[in-house]
């Protein structure tokens, strides 16, 4: 602002004028502030299917994770989770989780996760190194974005608790020609059929829901499905003790959670829901004393 802008210009052509080292001849330079580079593809991503790569999808390579702009030194983070890892929002923060744009604290926030809420990781954690959030652990999540998952070590709280992988069971009682819920090969609702799923049935959650532009929440599931015949019949012979696993596998297809918003049914509830609401209907429908 001292010289204008006109003097500057004028300085920096002379510069530019100015005869280089025989090193330096054929090499130029750019200001790569005002450049923008496109973001790294994800290895070996088959063209032409949705999110979640669906039944055939290159899952199984390690996902790109871009730690945004706002460079901050990170290290390697001693976390106990790995990609696919299922993770709840501390009940008792009283305040809701930010997810970031990148890795650095300064980055662009992108949306706010509430107490009770699940986040899947999406690649290695980091920890930050310098600066007064040393120690803090910033999480990459799907689809997007950096949480801080454990801020003990710079004083703060630790926001994230692990969970296991969400399931879901079937509500919906079906279609009058006996038509059950379609499991399909990619979020597209016209994508081929993978299988059906009948009431009851239960299934595990692969990767974050999708609402679609007409309202409907769709949903990636693995290739784990409990049949509600089989439940019954593992009911009979088990003590009620079951280990759920923390990690979701690869996606075998998607299913609409909840089609009510565009005028349909809600085909899918949390199991502790569904089986909750069944238990009261039963109490509902069971006889009083005396009647």
């Amino acid at each position: 602002q001292e010289y204008g802008i006109y003097h500057l210009l004028m300085c920096r052509g002379g510069v530019a004028d100015a005869d280089k080292p025989e090193e330096m001849t054929n090499l130029k330079v750019v200001e790569t502030r005002f450049c923008k580079f496109p973001e790294e593809p994800v290895q070996n991503r088959r063209r032409g299917q949705g999110r979640g790569g669906g039944a055939n999808g290159a899952e199984d390579e390690e996902e790109y994770i871009s730690e945004g702009e706002h460079g901050e030194a990170t290290g390697p983070a001693s976390w106990n989770g790995r990609p696919r890892s299922w993770w709840r929002v501390h009940n008792q923060l009283g305040e809701e989780l930010l997810v970031r744009e990148g890795v650095s604290l300064r980055s662009a926030s992108l949306r706010k996760v509430s107490p009770g809420e699940l986040v899947q990781q999406a690649g290695h954690a980091r920890t930050l190194t310098h600066g007064i959030a040393k120690g803090c652990i910033r999480l990459p999540v799907r689809p997007s974005g950096w949480v801080t998952a454990d801020a003990t070590k710079a004083g703060g709280p630790k926001f994230l608790v692990r969970a296991s992988v969400p399931r879901w069971r079937v509500v919906w009682p079906g279609g009058k020609d006996g038509s059950g819920v379609i499991v399909r090969e990619v979020e597209e609702l016209n994508s081929g059929e993978v299988a059906t799923l009948h009431r009851g049935d239960v299934v595990e959650q692969a990767g974050p829901s999708v609402s679609l532009p007409d309202g409907i929440v769709r949903m990636p599931v693995t290739s784990t499905i409990i049949r509600r015949a089989d439940q019954e019949n593992a009911e009979e012979g088990a003590n009620g003790h079951e280990k759920r696993p923390a990690v979701s596998g690869k996606t075998a297809g998607w299913v609409t959670v909840d089609a009510s918003a565009a005028g349909g049914p809600v085909f899918f509830k949390p199991v502790a829901e569904a089986d909750r609401n069944e238990k009261q209907q039963q109490r509902r429908r069971r006889p009083k004393p005396g009647m």
